[in-house]
């Protein structure tokens, strides 16, 4: 329809009111009873708690995960650092150089003609010749740095008297520096 149709009006219908019905009459009206379960709210507030309770507990759990986590890295750095200076002092001793001098110190002396056990049938391979002492006989160690002398337990034969030689500890060595200990607490 355009704005330009005029209106029309429409036929009433019939009347709103009935002519032989009564008007109703207004009365107030109770609000509604709330039956609301105050076990339902309490049952809400103990799983809100429950659920803080078991957060905490959880939180508290973590954190001493962490302290043991913490301590028990300590003592394995620890044990690495035993360990590695246990490693150092085996590996001062163990070498041809020092094992050649503490050979020395008990008086052995190189063999000219070695002879060889065979383990598989237990037969000698070559003949053995006792060997002369040799003072020109040298090794080279590691390390020529001076030092400390230790006593070491000298085994005496009737034919030679070893010559008094310093032997090497592992802790006397002064081109090693020492492995400092940390300890956190």
């Amino acid at each position: 329809m355009s704005q330009l149709a005029p209106a029309r009006t429409l036929p009433r219908t019939g009347s709103r009111r009935s002519t032989g019905a009564t008007p109703r009459q207004l009365r107030v009206v109770a609000p509604p009873e709330i039956r609301g379960n105050g076990a339902f709210l309490a049952l809400c507030v103990l799983l809100l708690l429950g659920g803080f309770v078991g957060v905490l507990l959880l939180n508290t759990a973590l954190a001493k995960g962490s302290y043991t986590m913490r301590d028990l890295q300590h003592r394995s750095d620890e044990l690495t650092d035993t360990q590695d200076s246990l490693r150092h002092s085996i590996d001062a001793v163990s070498g041809p150089g020092p094992l050649a001098k503490r050979a020395r110190a008990l008086g052995m002396v190189p063999a000219e003609s070695p002879a060889f056990l065979r383990l598989s049938d237990g037969k000698v391979l070559g003949v053995a010749k006792k060997a002369k002492a040799d003072s020109t006989f040298s090794v080279v160690t590691e390390s020529t740095a001076p030092t400390r002398s230790t006593t070491v337990p000298k085994a005496t034969t009737p034919a030679t008297k070893p010559s008094p030689t310093p032997s090497a500890s592992p802790a006397a060595r002064p081109d090693t520096p020492p492995v400092p200990t940390v300890r956190y607490r």
